[in-house]
C-alpha cells in the first residue's frame, strides 16, 4: 500500500512540476528552484502537489485556465500573476473575446469592481500581444 501511495505521490508531483513549467514557461528542469525561491520550498512543495491532478484531470486544460483566472478576477489579482495565467490562457485556446465575456459573466456574479480590473488588464495584456489588434 506504502508502494501505491508513494507511486501516486511522484506522479502528482510530476504533473505538477509539468503543470507549473508549462505555466512559467520554463523546462521541468527549472521549475523546482524557480518556484522554491519565489514562495518558499514548503509551499512550493504543497502547490506541484495541488497542481498535478494525476494522468486523467477532471478539468481540460481550458476548463482550468478559465477557473484560475476566475479566482483571480474574484481576488482582484492583477499584474504577473494575472498575466502568466492570460499567457497560459491563450496558449490553451482562450482568445480575447472569450476572456472579455469571462469578465463580462462575472461582473453580474462578483460585481464591477473587481471584473473591471481583470477586464483593463485582459485589454492591455491584447493590446501588448498584437499592436495592431483587429478586435479592436
Amino acid at each position: 500500500m506504502i508502494y501505491v501511495k508513494e507511486a501516486m505521490l511522484n506522479e502528482r508531483t510530476e504533473r505538477g512540476i509539468a503543470v507549473f513549467a508549462e505555466t512559467f514557461g520554463v523546462a521541468k528542469s527549472e521549475l523546482p528552484d524557480l518556484l522554491s525561491d519565489r514562495v518558499g520550498s514548503r509551499f512550493a512543495a504543497e502547490a506541484v502537489l495541488a497542481a498535478g491532478p494525476g494522468t486523467r484531470p477532471s478539468l481540460d486544460e481550458r476548463s482550468r485556465s478559465v477557473a484560475i483566472i476566475t479566482a483571480l478576477t474574484c481576488q482582484g489579482v492583477r499584474g504577473n500573476r494575472l498575466t502568466t495565467q492570460l499567457e497560459r490562457a491563450v496558449r490553451v485556446g482562450l482568445d480575447q473575446p472569450a476572456l472579455e465575456v469571462l469578465t463580462i459573466l462575472l461582473s453580474l456574479y462578483v460585481g464591477q469592481a473587481r471584473t473591471s480590473l481583470a477586464a483593463e488588464e485582459i485589454h492591455d495584456f491584447f493590446q501588448r500581444r498584437v499592436p495592431n489588434n483587429p478586435t479592436r
